[in-house]
Protein backbone atom coordinates (compact mmCIF):
# COMPACT_ATOMS: atom_id res chain seq x y z
CA UNK A 1 0.00 0.00 0.00
CA UNK A 2 1.18 4.10 -0.68
CA UNK A 3 -0.19 6.67 1.74
CA UNK A 4 -0.49 10.18 0.58
CA UNK A 5 -2.12 13.00 2.00
CA UNK A 6 -4.30 15.78 0.73
CA UNK A 7 -2.54 18.85 0.66
CA UNK A 8 -5.69 20.51 3.09
CA UNK A 9 -5.11 18.38 5.63
CA UNK A 10 -1.71 19.50 6.56
CA UNK A 11 -2.86 23.75 6.22
CA UNK A 12 0.93 24.11 4.46
CA UNK A 13 1.14 26.20 0.87
CA UNK A 14 2.33 23.88 -1.91
CA UNK A 15 5.84 24.86 -1.57
CA UNK A 16 5.68 23.81 1.62
CA UNK A 17 3.65 20.74 1.75
CA UNK A 18 5.60 17.78 0.00
CA UNK A 19 8.76 18.66 2.46
CA UNK A 20 5.94 18.63 5.48
CA UNK A 21 4.40 14.87 4.05
CA UNK A 22 8.06 13.41 3.66
CA UNK A 23 8.95 14.38 7.26
CA UNK A 24 5.82 12.70 8.36
CA UNK A 25 7.04 9.71 6.26
CA UNK A 26 4.12 10.01 3.50
CA UNK A 27 4.99 8.27 0.16
CA UNK A 28 2.87 11.21 -1.44
CA UNK A 29 0.90 14.21 -1.90
CA UNK A 30 -2.53 15.27 -3.72
CA UNK A 31 -2.99 18.66 -4.75
CA UNK A 32 -6.32 19.92 -5.19
CA UNK A 33 -6.65 22.33 -8.43
CA UNK A 34 -9.03 24.47 -7.70
CA UNK A 35 -11.32 27.32 -9.45
CA UNK A 36 -8.17 29.45 -9.47
CA UNK A 37 -6.36 26.34 -11.22
CA UNK A 38 -4.49 29.37 -13.87
CA UNK A 39 -3.19 30.97 -11.20
CA UNK A 40 -1.53 27.90 -9.68
CA UNK A 41 2.10 26.36 -10.30
CA UNK A 42 -0.09 23.63 -12.12
CA UNK A 43 -0.85 25.85 -15.26
CA UNK A 44 2.52 26.65 -16.35
CA UNK A 45 5.76 24.83 -17.83
CA UNK A 46 7.65 26.38 -14.64
CA UNK A 47 5.49 26.02 -12.33
CA UNK A 48 5.20 22.11 -12.59
CA UNK A 49 9.29 22.31 -12.34
CA UNK A 50 8.70 23.94 -9.43
CA UNK A 51 6.41 21.19 -8.29
CA UNK A 52 9.19 18.40 -9.13
CA UNK A 53 11.65 20.05 -7.62
CA UNK A 54 9.54 20.26 -4.67
CA UNK A 55 8.25 16.11 -4.51
CA UNK A 56 12.12 15.10 -5.69
CA UNK A 57 13.74 17.62 -2.28
CA UNK A 58 11.11 15.95 0.29
CA UNK A 59 11.22 12.30 -1.28
CA UNK A 60 7.46 12.34 -1.46
CA UNK A 61 5.96 12.23 -4.86
CA UNK A 62 2.57 14.12 -6.37
CA UNK A 63 0.58 10.83 -6.08
CA UNK A 64 -2.59 12.81 -7.69
CA UNK A 65 -4.57 15.81 -7.97
CA UNK A 66 -8.19 16.94 -7.57
CA UNK A 67 -10.18 18.84 -10.19
CA UNK A 68 -11.76 20.52 -7.40
CA UNK A 69 -12.39 23.00 -10.08
CA UNK A 70 -15.38 21.05 -10.83
CA UNK A 71 -17.08 22.52 -7.72
CA UNK A 72 -17.65 25.69 -9.98
CA UNK A 73 -16.92 24.20 -13.42
CA UNK A 74 -19.32 21.24 -13.22
CA UNK A 75 -19.51 19.07 -16.25
CA UNK A 76 -23.00 18.77 -15.51
CA UNK A 77 -23.81 22.64 -15.34
CA UNK A 78 -26.61 23.84 -18.11
CA UNK A 79 -24.53 26.54 -19.38
CA UNK A 80 -22.38 24.54 -22.43
CA UNK A 81 -19.36 27.49 -22.01
CA UNK A 82 -19.08 26.15 -18.38
CA UNK A 83 -18.64 22.33 -19.49
CA UNK A 84 -16.39 23.57 -22.05
CA UNK A 85 -14.13 24.98 -19.77
CA UNK A 86 -14.55 22.28 -17.15
CA UNK A 87 -13.31 19.81 -20.30
CA UNK A 88 -10.19 22.43 -20.74
CA UNK A 89 -9.16 21.62 -17.58
CA UNK A 90 -9.50 18.34 -17.66
CA UNK A 91 -8.10 17.89 -20.96
CA UNK A 92 -4.73 19.69 -19.87
CA UNK A 93 -4.64 18.66 -16.59
CA UNK A 94 -4.50 14.67 -17.86
CA UNK A 95 -1.68 15.71 -20.72
CA UNK A 96 0.35 17.47 -17.53
CA UNK A 97 -0.33 14.14 -15.59
CA UNK A 98 1.07 12.24 -18.09
CA UNK A 99 3.94 15.09 -18.34
CA UNK A 100 4.93 14.81 -14.43
CA UNK A 101 4.47 10.70 -14.34
CA UNK A 102 1.26 10.97 -11.98
CA UNK A 103 -1.06 8.40 -12.56
CA UNK A 104 -4.81 9.64 -12.56
CA UNK A 105 -6.72 12.63 -11.31
CA UNK A 106 -9.81 12.60 -8.53
CA UNK A 107 -12.79 13.80 -10.74
CA UNK A 108 -15.39 14.49 -8.00
CA UNK A 109 -19.12 13.96 -9.67
CA UNK A 110 -20.53 17.43 -9.02
CA UNK A 111 -23.75 18.84 -9.40
CA UNK A 112 -25.01 21.49 -11.82
CA UNK A 113 -27.10 24.00 -10.50
CA UNK A 114 -30.74 23.33 -10.64
CA UNK A 115 -29.98 20.30 -12.63
CA UNK A 116 -32.01 17.17 -11.53
CA UNK A 117 -30.44 13.64 -11.65
CA UNK A 118 -31.81 12.34 -14.92
CA UNK A 119 -30.30 15.66 -16.52
CA UNK A 120 -26.77 15.82 -14.24
CA UNK A 121 -25.83 11.89 -15.08
CA UNK A 122 -26.34 12.46 -18.90
CA UNK A 123 -24.35 15.74 -18.53
CA UNK A 124 -21.86 13.56 -17.18
CA UNK A 125 -21.54 11.18 -19.16
CA UNK A 126 -21.33 13.24 -22.46
CA UNK A 127 -18.49 14.82 -20.76
CA UNK A 128 -17.02 11.52 -20.28
CA UNK A 129 -17.53 10.49 -24.01
CA UNK A 130 -15.84 13.91 -25.13
CA UNK A 131 -13.01 12.96 -22.91
CA UNK A 132 -12.07 10.06 -24.48
CA UNK A 133 -9.06 11.35 -27.43
CA UNK A 134 -7.18 12.76 -24.06
CA UNK A 135 -7.79 9.67 -22.00
CA UNK A 136 -6.73 7.77 -24.83
CA UNK A 137 -3.69 9.82 -25.81
CA UNK A 138 -2.30 10.29 -22.16
CA UNK A 139 -3.45 6.53 -20.92
CA UNK A 140 -3.93 8.96 -17.42
CA UNK A 141 -6.98 8.00 -15.38
CA UNK A 142 -9.67 9.91 -14.49
CA UNK A 143 -11.38 8.59 -11.49
CA UNK A 144 -14.46 9.57 -10.14
CA UNK A 145 -15.32 10.27 -6.17
CA UNK A 146 -18.46 9.43 -4.63
CA UNK A 147 -18.69 13.08 -3.25
CA UNK A 148 -22.56 12.40 -2.39
CA UNK A 149 -23.83 15.44 -3.99
CA UNK A 150 -23.45 14.80 -7.22
CA UNK A 151 -25.39 11.84 -9.46
CA UNK A 152 -22.56 9.76 -8.38
CA UNK A 153 -22.92 8.83 -4.32
CA UNK A 154 -22.63 4.87 -4.63
CA UNK A 155 -20.77 2.34 -6.46
CA UNK A 156 -23.72 1.92 -8.86
CA UNK A 157 -23.95 5.24 -9.69
CA UNK A 158 -20.44 5.49 -10.52
CA UNK A 159 -19.73 2.18 -12.56
CA UNK A 160 -23.16 3.49 -14.73
CA UNK A 161 -21.05 6.69 -15.74
CA UNK A 162 -18.53 4.38 -16.29
CA UNK A 163 -20.00 1.87 -18.36
CA UNK A 164 -22.39 4.06 -20.29
CA UNK A 165 -19.19 6.72 -21.02
CA UNK A 166 -17.16 3.72 -22.86
CA UNK A 167 -14.23 5.96 -22.71
CA UNK A 168 -10.95 3.51 -21.56
CA UNK A 169 -8.84 4.85 -18.33
CA UNK A 170 -12.04 6.08 -16.51
CA UNK A 171 -12.07 4.51 -12.88
CA UNK A 172 -13.07 5.11 -9.43
CA UNK A 173 -12.11 7.25 -6.47
CA UNK A 174 -13.71 5.65 -3.84
CA UNK A 175 -13.78 6.87 -0.30
CA UNK A 176 -15.14 4.69 1.96
CA UNK A 177 -16.01 7.51 4.67
CA UNK A 178 -18.27 9.33 2.33
CA UNK A 179 -19.86 6.04 1.57
CA UNK A 180 -20.90 5.30 5.57
CA UNK A 181 -21.77 9.62 5.25
CA UNK A 182 -24.19 8.78 2.79
CA UNK A 183 -25.71 5.40 4.64
CA UNK A 184 -24.24 2.75 1.93
CA UNK A 185 -22.41 -0.02 3.06
CA UNK A 186 -18.85 0.82 2.03
CA UNK A 187 -17.50 -3.04 2.32
CA UNK A 188 -20.11 -4.03 0.11
CA UNK A 189 -19.48 -1.47 -2.38
CA UNK A 190 -15.84 -1.87 -2.54
CA UNK A 191 -16.08 -5.22 -3.67
CA UNK A 192 -18.81 -4.29 -6.10
CA UNK A 193 -16.44 -1.73 -7.52
CA UNK A 194 -13.68 -4.42 -7.39
CA UNK A 195 -10.24 -4.23 -9.10
CA UNK A 196 -11.09 -3.73 -12.26
CA UNK A 197 -12.42 -0.20 -11.32
CA UNK A 198 -10.53 0.97 -8.23
CA UNK A 199 -7.92 3.54 -9.34
CA UNK A 200 -7.43 5.17 -5.53
CA UNK A 201 -8.37 5.75 -2.58
CA UNK A 202 -9.06 8.27 0.46
CA UNK A 203 -9.03 7.24 3.59
CA UNK A 204 -11.70 9.34 6.46
CA UNK A 205 -13.32 8.36 9.18
CA UNK A 206 -16.73 10.50 9.57
CA UNK A 207 -17.68 11.26 13.16
CA UNK A 208 -14.15 11.17 14.69
CA UNK A 209 -11.22 13.63 14.98
CA UNK A 210 -8.99 10.84 13.85
CA UNK A 211 -9.27 7.47 11.86
CA UNK A 212 -10.52 5.24 14.54
CA UNK A 213 -12.89 7.57 16.02
CA UNK A 214 -15.77 7.37 13.83
CA UNK A 215 -18.27 5.39 12.91
CA UNK A 216 -16.64 3.40 9.73
CA UNK A 217 -15.85 -0.19 10.17
CA UNK A 218 -12.55 -0.32 9.81
CA UNK A 219 -12.42 -3.72 9.75
CA UNK A 220 -15.24 -4.86 7.11
CA UNK A 221 -13.41 -2.08 5.03
CA UNK A 222 -9.63 -3.47 4.80
CA UNK A 223 -11.38 -7.14 4.31
CA UNK A 224 -12.90 -6.12 1.12
CA UNK A 225 -10.06 -4.22 0.60
CA UNK A 226 -7.63 -6.74 0.56
CA UNK A 227 -10.60 -9.23 -0.79
CA UNK A 228 -10.31 -7.43 -4.09
CA UNK A 229 -6.68 -7.29 -4.08
CA UNK A 230 -6.34 -3.39 -3.90
CA UNK A 231 -3.08 -2.07 -3.28
CA UNK A 232 -2.81 1.07 -4.40
CA UNK A 233 -3.04 5.07 -2.72
CA UNK A 234 -4.77 5.24 0.94
CA UNK A 235 -4.88 8.73 0.83
CA UNK A 236 -5.46 11.42 3.67
CA UNK A 237 -8.80 13.85 3.77
CA UNK A 238 -8.97 14.41 7.54
CA UNK A 239 -9.46 16.93 9.66
CA UNK A 240 -5.94 19.15 10.06
CA UNK A 241 -7.14 19.70 13.69
CA UNK A 242 -5.21 22.06 16.10
CA UNK A 243 -1.84 20.27 14.99
CA UNK A 244 -1.94 19.32 11.24
CA UNK A 245 1.11 17.59 11.24
CA UNK A 246 0.63 15.61 14.69
CA UNK A 247 -2.97 15.05 13.32
CA UNK A 248 -1.54 13.66 10.21
CA UNK A 249 0.99 11.43 11.90
CA UNK A 250 -1.38 9.86 14.26
CA UNK A 251 -3.56 8.93 11.27
CA UNK A 252 -0.63 7.57 9.10
CA UNK A 253 -0.04 5.40 11.78
CA UNK A 254 -3.43 3.73 12.55
CA UNK A 255 -3.19 3.08 8.68
CA UNK A 256 -0.05 0.96 8.69
CA UNK A 257 -1.69 -0.98 11.69
CA UNK A 258 -4.58 -1.70 9.44
CA UNK A 259 -2.62 -2.65 6.27
CA UNK A 260 0.41 -4.19 8.34
CA UNK A 261 2.93 -2.35 5.69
Amino acid sequence: MKYGIRDGCLRQPWEQVFAAAGRIGFDGVELDIGANYRDTPWWTPAGRDQIRRWAAESGCVLASVCLGAYWKLSPADPNPAVRDEALEVTAQSLRFCREMGVAGILAPVTPGPNTDMEAGTARWIEFLKRCRPVLEETGVTLALENVGRGYGGTAAQLLHLIEAAGAPHLGVYYDPGNGASLKQDPAAEIRQIGHQHMAFMHAKDPGGEHLGEGTLDWAAVVAAIRAIGYNGWQTLETSATNDPPAAAARNLAFLRRQFGD
